[in-house]
């Protein structure tokens, strides 16, 4: 194990010295102060979820070292190498791989970025680590798992299923209804909604609603244009901005202190505006709610409680997590099998739809905020291969 040892250790992998010590000590202060802003400046360069993750991956590495009496910091590359190892070799009670060579990756990550921020070279760039992981990949060698998209008619019968026009079930139903538009109409990621705010949403006259996402997985740094827009739909059942209207009016709702009172107005609510009613101002008549009740940063889909005689919505956001398991839950409720679906078969939906429905890729992209065409196309392999295909030319 001693020669074991040394691998770890044999070679320094520091990539610079520690800053000269200053001998004037107001400017060493002023250093310090320096050194606090980089720290907090550092703390934006990576989202929470992704901070989340390398802080997770360290602890694993770390662990591992230590099970072994190997350095962790620096760690060598034949360290690194013998950890992709032991992760490709671990299994559970199935004999399926614990993780996935995309895991591995993000734990590498997770190690490069822990030694980058300590001033050390990153021991994962070494070729031989490198290479470790693509012979790992063309063994495996697995097509991506990939959720199956939700098309309009899919959207249209989870969300009949719902029970809207009676209280308290209709508070959840309403919320439910704006999440499922916003995944398949504005084709958002579901953190990217779980994350709206009421001033994200803009009424507009022509268009519907325009949502501004902001910050979101592929624009981390919010410099790309983030306009999402809710078309008025031909018909009440399939209008997303109705369906902002009915909740909205029942976040204001929850704002009344009695509860007597606060139960009255949503069953009024709940009771007087049907999914068979434009109420969002497309037939010419005014909407339920103008430009000022969306004037709030308070989140848009916020968290419900509901027993069998109140329901109460709650100041706090949903989170991303909890609008996958509402999918699943609603799709069961509806008779539909949700085991190859989540979340993200909205945005898929989207996709599929409107190339069904004759779109380019430049608009579904438009839509979608995508930057590649490849990943579109990702979608009309798999899912509407009919699309686009010289086979349906051939007179068959």
């Amino acid at each position: 194990m001693e020669a074991v040892r040394d691998i770890g250790t044999q070679t320094r992998l520091a990539a610079a010295g520690a800053p000269p010590a200053i001998a004037d000590l107001d400017i060493d202060d002023e250093l310090k102060e320096l050194e606090e802003v980089s720290r907090d400046l550092e703390a934006f360069t990576l989202s929470a979820n992704t901070r989340l993750a390398y802080d997770k991956a360290w602890r694993s590495f770390k662990t591992f070292c230590e099970s072994y009496s190997l350095e962790s910091l620096p760690a060598h590359p034949e360290v690194v190498r013998w950890y992709v190892a032991w992760m490709s070799t671990q299994v559970d009670d199935w004999g399926v791989p614990r993780f996935a060579v995309s895991t591995i990756r993000q734990h590498l990550a997770g190690i490069a970025d822990r030694h980058l921020r300590e001033w050390f070279l990153d021991p994962t760039r070494h070729r031989g680590v490198s290479d470790l992981v693509r012979g790992l990949e063309k063994l495996r060698a697995t097509r991506p798992g990939r959720k199956r998209p939700l098309v309009l008619d899919a959207v249209v019968r989870i969300i009949a299923t719902m029970r809207h026009d009676v209280y308290p079930a209709g508070i959840s139903a309403a919320r439910d209804t704006v999440a499922l538009w916003l995944g398949f109409a504005g084709a958002l990621r579901r953190g990217e909604a779980a994350g709206l705010r009421l001033d994200s949403l803009e009424l507009h006259p022509t268009d519907g609603i325009h949502v501004r996402v902001g910050p979101s997985k592929a624009d981390q740094a919010n410099v790309l244009v983030d306009v999402v827009v809710l078309p008025f739909g031909s018909a009440p059942r399939t209008c997303a901005p109705c369906a902002v209207h009915r909740w909205v009016v029942l976040l204001k709702v929850s704002g009344i202190q009695d509860a007597r009172e606060r139960r009255r107005q949503n069953m009024r609510w709940l009771f007087d505006y049907q999914l068979d009613d434009h109420v969002c101002g497309a037939d010419g008549r005014v909407g339920l709610i103008s430009e000022l009740d969306l004037a709030s940063s308070a989140p848009l889909l916020r968290a419900t409680y509901r027993n069998r005689r109140e329901a109460r919505i709650h100041e706090a956001g949903i989170s991303g997590d909890a609008l996958h398991s509402m999918l699943l839950r609603r799709m069961a409720e509806a008779g539909m099998d949700s085991a190859k679906y989540g979340f993200h078969s909205l945005r898929a939906g989207h996709v599929t739809q409107a190339r069904r429905n004759g779109a380019t890729t430049d608009e579904i992209m438009r839509a979608g905020r995508w930057q590649k065409a490849d990943t579109v196309d990702v979608y009309d392999r798999e899912f509407n291969p009919a699309a686009r295909n010289s086979v349906m030319r051939l007179g068959l």
